[in-house]
């Protein structure tokens, strides 16, 4: 964890950066620390995130893995370096004095730095690609302050506690915690994944995007003999990506979920040494034994015959409120997955085994289409844009094979069929039927509804949408224990390379992922790899109906505080009048949206331990 403060006047505030780094040592007490006139940081206990080379009056803070430490620092010592450490913050500070911004590209890995030049007075701060390691920052004309959480800025005295409307419109409304370019709170902002800036005391900072590689826009004409090379190549850069990940701290654990992505790295990753400076070790799987994925969990855990722990639907039920209480209060966000029920059940296996890194396959579905229900329409709009109408009609009937009378298609296809597809995909998203005039504050609505106007254009492109998706996973996930999660989907150089595929290889005869099923056919138990019914999520959602009807009077008790604290937002009074109605909507056999009231609940209960 890291934490800085940089005082934009020229002459500097001591007194100021003094006074932030104290507060923020009462929540990260201890680890390193280092102030000047102009500049103060703060790393968390324990790390190595801390570095200064008095010579050259330059520091850095840093938090992540650089995965290729011994090749840069090998090509540092030739170039004429002199290392005084084996820490990572000093092969970032070396790298960065050498090649500048530069070094961003040379890294591989997942980071949040910033680099101190005392000389030029100039801080440089870095992201990674994918913005796996979080950074936030708030700016005004005064200062810049920077760390890897949200609150740990408001050790600065001058920056405000507000909930930012627009984020929580977008949660209440779209069911969506993630807001794009901003965060929950007013003011404070994350660092672009692939982005840097460049600051100095009375300079304009100098934002960059670094990271924005090319994709290829073509649909491409499918050739086997093209898919092997391209299946065998996608096969030994994620074979790679997986090693690198699988290096110290140890020893790994694997998220076993019974799809395709969480199997490959279960497959994968028995050739591979785990366990760090305590000696080698197999991984340890970890999955959640519901009913629709338990054979294929089976034939993959049998597969492998590495150590296995294996979750019961009803303990993840049965987790005890207090500990999604304290997931939820040490979130930056309020999140709006039930799937997280199941990870805190998990961290907890996995702490108590004594795993120091989770393998979760994120990544995979934005790379290579892994989601039927979005990236198939977007294939067959390229399609269309093509203006290849037969080659539309071919795969349409392929995708939905056994559904085309749900389309008016018996036999051919009718003229013009091609428009109605686009038509049926343009229709707006509507408000849930939870948030009524009642239950939400109207002149909140008003203030943040989006104004009329055009709708965003369809997603015509399978490639540019990949892209999109894939650029915009940075994470949100905060755990509660000491364990690194770890995305080797998302190693750049796996990720480069599926970029520069063409959209056939990815969706092809119905098939989604098609070159990443073709490269581990003969690895994986061909159950697993050749199956479409996999279904989304850690858990199965009827768990979460059942931990919400254990903790329904827990539920009402939160949402009846008398210091109710999401007043601007909600109507309480409209809200308790309705709570049975909204409460069986949520656990009804019938519904798979069980979020609505969840949302009202985790709402109030961030504000409670954010807005203090």
């Amino acid at each position: 964890m890291i934490f800085g403060i940089l005082s934009l006047n020229q002459r500097g505030n001591a007194a100021l950066i003094q006074k932030a780094l104290k507060k923020a040592g009462a929540s990260w007490p201890g680890g390193d620390l280092y102030s000047g006139s102009n500049i103060g940081f703060r790393c968390s206990a324990g790390s190595d995130g801390f570095f200064e080379d008095t010579d050259k009056n330059a520091s850095v803070i840093y938090s992540g893995k650089i995965y290729n430490y011994s090749e840069l620092r090998g090509e540092l010592e030739a170039a004429g370096a002199k290392f005084r450490s084996r820490l990572e913050s000093e092969l970032v500070l070396r790298a960065y004095d050498a090649w500048g911004a530069g070094c961003q590209e040379r890294f591989n890995g997942e980071w949040a730095f910033a680099a101190w030049n005392g000389r030029t007075k100039q801080l440089f701060c870095s992201r990674d690609r994918f913005g796996l390691s979080s950074f936030y920052y708030f700016i005004d004309k005064d200062l810049f302050a920077f760390g890897s959480t949200a609150k740990i800025l408001f050790s600065c005295q001058s920056i405000k506690k507000e909930p930012d409307h627009k984020a929580v419109f977008h949660y209440l409304a779209e069911n969506n915690s993630e807001f794009p370019g901003g965060t929950f709170f007013k003011g404070i902002k994350p660092l672009e994944a692939g982005c840097s800036i460049l600051l100095s005391p009375g300079k304009k900072p100098a934002h960059k995007r670094y990271y924005a590689p090319k994709y290829n826009p073509e649909m491409g004409e499918f050739s086997e003999k093209a898919l092997k090379k391209h299946s065998a190549e996608f096969l030994e850069l994620l074979k790679s990506a997986i090693k690198t990940q699988m290096s110290p701290p140890g020893p790994a654990g694997i998220m076993l979920s019974g799809g395709l992505d969480s199997s490959a790295m279960a497959c994968l990753a028995g050739g591979f040494k785990t366990g760090g400076a305590s000696g080698p070790g197999k991984p340890e799987l970890f999955s959640i034994d519901w009913e629709e994925e338990a054979e294929y969990i089976k034939a993959v855990a049998g597969a492998v015959s590495f150590k296995h722990c294996v979750i019961s639907p009803e303990e993840v039920a049965e987790l005890p409120w207090e500990e999604m209480e304290k997931r939820v209060l040490a979130s930056e966000i309020p999140f709006n997955s039930q799937s997280d029920i199941g990870h805190i059940r998990i961290q907890q296996r996995a702490e108590k085994a004594n795993i120091k890194v989770l393998l979760d396959g994120n990544g995979a579905d934005e790379l290579v289409a892994g989601y039927p229900e979005r990236y198939f329409n977007s294939y067959l709009n390229q399609i269309i844009c093509a203006k290849d109408l037969p080659r539309f009609e071919r795969e349409f009937k392929t995708v939905f094979a056994g559904r085309l009378r749900e389309f008016g298609i018996d036999g051919e296809m009718p003229p013009g069929f091609y428009k109605i597809f686009l038509r049926s995909q343009s229709s707006a998203p509507q408000l849930s039927e939870y948030f009524s005039g009642e239950t939400v504050d109207q002149s909140f609505l008003r203030n943040c509804a989006p104004q009329a106007g055009p709708q965003p254009g369809l997603p015509l492109s399978l490639q540019q949408d990949l892209w999109r998706d894939t650029l915009g996973l940075a994470n949100w996930h905060i755990p509660i224990r000491p364990i690194k999660y770890r995305y080797p989907f998302l190693d750049h150089r796996l990720a480069e390379y599926a970029f520069s595929l063409p959209a056939c290889y990815k969706i092809h005869g119905g098939w989604t992922k098609f070159v990443m099923r073709t490269a581990l056919d003969g690895i994986l138990p061909k159950k697993v790899c050749w199956r479409k019914d996999k279904v989304g999520g850690t858990v199965p959602i009827y768990t979460w109906k059942v931990f919400l009807t254990r903790n329904k009077k827990k539920l009402k008790e939160i949402l009846s505080a008398r210091n109710f604290r999401s007043g601007e937002f909600l109507n309480q009074k409209a809200i308790l009048r309705r709570f049975d109605a909204l409460f069986e909507a949520a656990v009804s056999s019938d519904t798979s949206d069980v979020s609505g009231l969840w949302r009202f609940v985790n709402l109030e209960l961030w504000l409670g331990e954010n807005m203090r």
